[in-house]
Formats: structure tokens, sequence, C-alpha cells
């Protein structure tokens, strides 16, 4: 028997966690990627605190997200999508793509820095955390592609990859429960444009978090994609 809706937040968390395992078995070559941004991605799920009421508020166990805006579905949620959307590309095109180290590497972090700088500046300015997060995702990833532009095509690869299954799971969810949305989301803040029930906001931030952790570990680890029989 499907659990009822207080616990739809901890099932769609589920389900995101058995695409991270499919992930982690598919991309045995990427793992220590992939655990690298799931680790790194989990704490990023404080930032819940912004986005509870206002973009939405979720059912959670113990009502944490209705009581101090942070559940525990928040950290299992944010580390499965931080390790899916750092290898989904790679997964993709391991065929013809090869991840190698050519020198010792200093790791810059300047980059994320300046993201994460300018959300907080954007909060500050205009009360829509959402948005907010694409602006800054979106910026970040061009300023990477600017630096480093031999992990352009990694980034557009993975890019759609990620948001496609994003969207696929996010659809998973709205069929087990198809008032998840109107339930939990705020949704007179939202834009009001769905893609089949889900919001476009959804996939917004898909997009731009998938292309900016997409690149994060080559970039801050100092690696480069090699082609292998690739004219």
């Amino acid at each position: 028997m499907l659990p009822g809706y207080h616990y739809s937040y901890l099932v769609g968390t589920c389900i995101f966690w058995v695409a991270w395992a499919i992930c982690f078995i598919l991309g045995k070559p990427y793992r220590r990627e992939m655990l690298w941004g799931t680790v790194i991605a989990a704490p990023m799920a404080l930032t819940s605190i912004l986005f509870v009421p206002q973009y939405w508020t979720p059912a959670s166990l113990f009502n944490l997200d209705q009581k101090i805006r942070v559940g525990i579905e928040d950290f299992l949620w944010a580390a499965a999508v931080g390790g899916i959307a750092s290898v989904a590309g790679e997964i993709l095109v391991k065929e013809k793509l090869a991840a190698i180290r050519r020198s010792r590497h200093k790791r810059h972090y300047v980059p994320f820095v300046f993201v994460v700088a300018l959300f907080v500046v954007l909060e500050f300015w205009r009360n829509n955390t959402m948005d907010n997060t694409i602006i800054s995702f979106a910026t970040g990833a061009l300023i990477l592609a600017y630096l480093r532009r031999d992990l352009i095509p990694l980034m557009l690869i993975s890019t759609a990859s990620f948001t496609i299954l994003y969207f696929f799971l996010f659809l998973w969810v709205l069929l087990l429960y198809p008032h998840f949305v109107e339930r939990f989301y705020n949704r007179p803040n939202l834009l009001g444009i769905y893609v089949h029930g889900v919001p476009i906001e959804e996939l917004l931030f898909a997009a731009t978090g998938g292309a900016i952790w997409s690149v994060a570990y080559e970039y801050v680890h100092g690696y480069r994609l090699e082609a292998r029989g690739v004219i």
C-alpha cells in the first residue's frame, strides 16, 4: 500500500536514490566523483530555510520542515541530486570520453565562491529564492564555461541528460502523488508554467544546477576530458 501524502517527499527522495544507485552501478569509473558530488551537495540542504515557505512547504518526517524549515528529506534529496548531477553526462558518453589527470593541480574554488556571493546579493535584492538560485547557477556555469572551454561539451551533455532524468523522476512522484504540487508548493509565487504538471522552476533548477555541478569536480581537481577515437 502506498504511503500517504505525509510521506510523499520521503517517497520522492527514495525515487531519486534509486536513480543514484543505478548511476553508481553504471558509472563505475566515476564513483569517486559521484561520492564527492553527493557529500558536497548534502549540506546545501540547509538552504531549505530560505525555500520554506516561500517556494514550498513539504510534509516531512517529524514535521521538521514545518517546525524548523529543514528536514531529513532535504539532506537526502540534496545528496542524491548532487551525486547524480555530477556524473550524468560522463556516464552517457563514457565510451568516447575519459577523465585523466595531466598534472598536479592547485584546487580553485573562486567561481563557486562567486556563485554563493551572487546568491546572497540577490537574496537581499529580490525575494524569490528559487529564481535567485537559478540565476546564480546559470552565472556560475557561464563562468566555468569561459574558464574551461574544454569542458563545454560535457556541460551541455550533462545539462540535457540530467534535466531529462530529473523531469522523469519528478513525473514518477506525480504519478504516485498527483496532487503533490498543489498541496506543497506555494503556487502564487510560481511562474505558473508547468510541463506535464512539473513546475518550470524545477526544470530550470535542474538545467542550471546540472550545468555547474557536472563540471565542478573536473574544475576543482584539475581534470580534463580526453576524447578516444573521436574526430
